[in-house]
């Protein structure tokens, strides 16, 4: 017997069933997804509330509108003054510090890892839901005005809940 003729002999079965028109696969498991979204709800509640304390301290400082509540002081951590004496926390003029931390600055800093961070969990819950352009903007947007991230929050896991409802289920990937 031959290659070619034993090759004939052999039955593959079925094919699996093609996907149909008009269902959307998602990229992820629900449990993933389910996963992904309490990942990007934490992460919007802290980039949310940096960014509050963030707004909150410039309006106290007065360097948004010129206002000044404490002209030329700034709260600082750690340093010494000039005069020698250790600083744990307190408020000085910025040219009375040496080696001081600005609240300031660490609290924008803070705000800027965990923005990153917030992007990095909404674009991974926009990929595996398969979403548009409109939804990723609306989740980048979430961390820059404040009080949004609570809204847009909101907004994402009413999304996700009905996708996950109205979505077939996803082939595991692994």
């Amino acid at each position: 017997m031959t290659d070619q003729q034993a090759s004939s002999n052999v039955t593959l079965g079925e094919p699996p069933p093609r996907p149909q028109k008009n269902v959307r696969r998602l990229y992820g498991t629900p449990a993933q997804i389910r996963s992904g979204l309490t990942f990007y709800r934490v992460m919007a509640f802290i980039t949310g509330i940096f960014l509050l304390i963030m707004v909150a301290k410039i309006l106290i400082s007065g360097s948004l509108f010129g206002w000044t509540f404490w002209d030329g002081y700034e709260l600082y951590l750690g340093g010494t003054t000039v005069d020698g004496t250790s600083n744990i926390i307190g408020f000085y003029p910025a040219e009375s510090l040496q080696d001081a931390r600005s609240t300031s600055t660490l609290i924008a800093q803070a705000h800027g890892v965990a923005y990153v961070v917030y992007l990095v969990a909404g674009f991974r819950l926009w990929y595996m839901l398969r979403w548009g352009a409109g939804r990723l903007a609306l989740i980048i947007s979430g961390g820059l005005v404040p009080f949004f991230s609570f809204f847009v929050e909101r907004k994402v896991v009413g999304f996700v809940g009905s996708d996950l409802a109205g979505s077939s289920a996803a082939a595991p990937r692994y």
